[in-house]
């Protein structure tokens, strides 16, 4: 067994008072997992949500915060092909989260980290960005010069989009009901903005159409 400090959710509440530092053993990593340093982990909205219950993926309590992050491998299994001891990665994680020292996940919900990324980059790169990612090019068929709408641009998964709509050449016009928080949708590649809360139904159609 490995100790370790981590983020531990023990009991629901609507307050995070269910929700503490404490130390706990996680096992040695299995035949296809690996044992990961965590060096960054993201926050994201469904952590909350999985402190009080609400979210669609419940964990058994206890259970580690964190769905994503990024760190350095340890150790790895006996079967693992991927990585070597050494590899700095980033990794997905359910119930078992980032949000502690050393994490233990299975070689398949790790990737190496882009060099081009530090370690805080990286940990907030996966879940965002690769349900934008599967949603504009596996699923929605992207192509350069077709228009792409973003609701809710300044999200987390809303920015992701806009950038990746961007980088696939798409027109992109940005949705949200900030006008401080719509200015950075620029800066990240948004041809056009709409104010949403400003617009009725038929004036907000007009705009996209414009």
């Amino acid at each position: 067994m490995i100790n370790t400090k981590a983020l531990v959710c023990s009991s629901l509440s609507d307050d995070l008072s269910g929700v503490s530092l404490s130390e706990i053993e996680i096992s040695e990593p299995k035949d296809q997992e690996i044992l990961i340093e965590v060096k960054a982990a993201s926050v994201n909205f469904p952590d909350l949500l999985m402190t009080q219950g609400k979210y669609q993926h419940k964990p058994d309590m206890p259970f580690v915060l964190g769905m994503e992050g990024s760190g350095i491998v340890k150790e790895i299994g006996s079967e693992v092909k991927k990585f070597k001891i050494g590899d700095e990665v980033t990794f997905g994680s359910w119930g078992n989260g980032a949000f502690s020292e050393f994490v233990v996940v299975p070689e398949n919900n790790a990737h190496l980290k882009p060099k081009i990324l530090n370690f805080i980059e990286a940990a907030s790169f996966q879940t965002a960005f690769l349900t934008a990612y599967v949603s504009l090019v596996r699923r929605g068929n992207l192509e350069a010069g077709e228009n792409l709408l973003v609701h809710g641009s300044t999200g987390g998964v809303g920015m992701a989009a806009v950038q990746l709509g961007k980088y696939l050449n798409a027109k992109v016009i940005a949705t949200g009901t900030s006008e401080e928080k719509l200015k950075y949708t620029l800066d990240w590649g948004a041809d056009h903005t709409i104010l949403t809360h400003k617009n009725n139904e038929v004036d907000f159609r007009q705009e996209v159409k414009d």
